[in-house]
């Protein structure tokens, strides 16, 4: 059989698996888990474990507030070494890891939508309105930390590139980055830094800190509502520069999709290790420049520290493409696929997983559970992070021993799928 040949057949056998026919018209009915990519589960439950320990600093005290002034929290050594540990290895690289799996995920999603139904781009819209929903009602009824809003809000963006050529969205994921980082160039140093200039006084950020740790250690449910708006309201400053850098990590990842990169690694063995490589010195290099700005830089200022976002976007994409190609050339040796196979079961269940990490942090920090806000430092906030991530591998791996999906994936795929397999979260005998 030529080489030809076997595409088609290939597609056929796709379509037959993937379409139900009712006689009339197709009916669109979700991926089987024999379908889905084993090594993006593992890389997905991998970074649940990063933004994990991220979001346990906003989870356990006003990390949101202490983060840019000297407060004199947490000044022990091992809390130290704890926060650097964070901030040089943790945070927003995980973040972006997610968020190149969330443009992957796009792309492997309209190609199988479109052997289902022929208005693949309407099911996209139902997952996305679906992911804005739960993300207004995590955003504000929960925590205010939540990354599934501005992810369902720049979805939407991702169907302008779905008919894009992958050059196209390399072009403009590169571009992005670039244009976010000279407009903070410019804005820190050729004018007067306008954030800096609207920034908090020293004296309202140490209130925000003192009605934060009483609202969630010992507020009722409104004092926690109240002041997750104004945190909110605060963090939204920063979020508008983050929001460059996360389309332009979908577009990454749309890209990878485009491309099919992860359809067979084996093939791409080379390109991986020179991403691998040239990842780990861009990423390297601009974490040093993150550093520099945010010690010589922001520390002058008692506010909204943004100088070290020019690192940050640069740094956070590349080493999120280190920490992918080296998972990806560890899976070559049979003793790692071992080791890490357990992740992949948490990665099939992420959203679940995401969702039950919040419900479980803040039912040890917030009033309404353990009250523990602002009790525990960065080192113990780790070693919890550590905990409730071994448990969730421990309870997804179960879970799927008898179900064909987490219970948050069968209810999103219900709604996307308008409950054409409502019957078939158990797994089969």
């Amino acid at each position: 059989m030529n080489e030809s040949e076997e595409k088609i057949s290939l597609r056929k056998r796709e379509e037959s698996f993937y379409m139900a026919n009712d006689g009339q018209n197709h009916i669109a009915t979700p991926t089987s888990t024999t379908k889905r990519i084993g090594e993006l589960d593992l890389i997905r439950g991998m970074a649940l474990l990063g933004i994990l320990i991220a979001n346990m600093q906003i989870f356990s005290y006003p990390y949101l507030y202490t983060s840019i002034i000297e407060t004199g929290w947490w000044q022990n050594a091992w809390d130290q070494t704890a926060l650097w540990f964070i901030y040089l290895f943790v945070e927003q690289k995980f973040f972006t890891i997610f968020s190149f799996l969330f443009g992957l995920g796009f792309m492997i999603f309209l190609q199988r939508a479109k052997h289902k139904t022929d208005r693949p781009i309407r099911l996209y819209v139902r997952r996305l309105l679906f992911l804005f929903v739960l993300g207004l009602i995590h955003t504000y009824l929960i925590w205010s930390g939540d990354i599934l809003l501005p992810y369902a809000l720049l979805g939407f963006l991702l169907i302008f590139f779905y008919h894009k050529s992958a050059k196209t969205m390399l072009t403009w994921a590169v571009g992005l980055l670039m244009a976010s980082c000279l407009f903070m160039i410019i804005q820190t140093f050729l004018f007067d830094n306008f954030m800096a200039a609207r920034a908090p006084s020293v004296l309202v950020i140490e209130n925000l800190i003192q009605d934060s740790v009483h609202a969630y250690s010992q507020g009722t449910y409104v004092d926690m509502l109240i002041q997750r708006l104004l945190d909110s309201d605060f963090g939204m400053e920063f979020n508008i520069f983050m929001m460059p850098m996360i389309l332009a990590m979908f577009l990454f990842g749309a890209y990878a999709g485009k491309k099919e990169l992860f359809r067979n690694l084996n093939q791409h063995r080379t390109g991986i290790k020179k991403v691998w490589r040239w990842s780990f010195i861009i990423g390297t290099v601009f974490l040093i420049v993150q550093v520099v700005l945010r010690t010589q830089v922001d520390a002058q200022n008692s506010g909204y520290n943004m100088a070290h976002i020019i690192g940050v976007l640069i740094s956070a994409p590349a080493l999120c493409f280190f920490y992918i190609t080296s998972v990806l050339l560890l899976l070559q040796r049979e003793i790692w696929q071992r080791i890490l196979r357990p992740l992949k079961a948490v990665g099939r269940m992420a959203l679940t997983n995401y969702l039950l990490q919040t419900v479980v942090c803040t039912l040890i920090f917030y009033s309404y559970g353990f009250g523990m806000y602002g009790k525990l430092g960065p080192v113990l906030g780790v070693v919890l992070a550590f905990i409730i991530f071994g448990i969730q591998i421990i309870a997804s791996n179960l879970w799927l021993k008898y179900f064909k999906f987490g219970p948050m994936e069968w209810i999103w795929r219900s709604f996307t799928y308008k409950g054409v397999f409502a019957k078939t979260l158990e797994k089969e005998d």
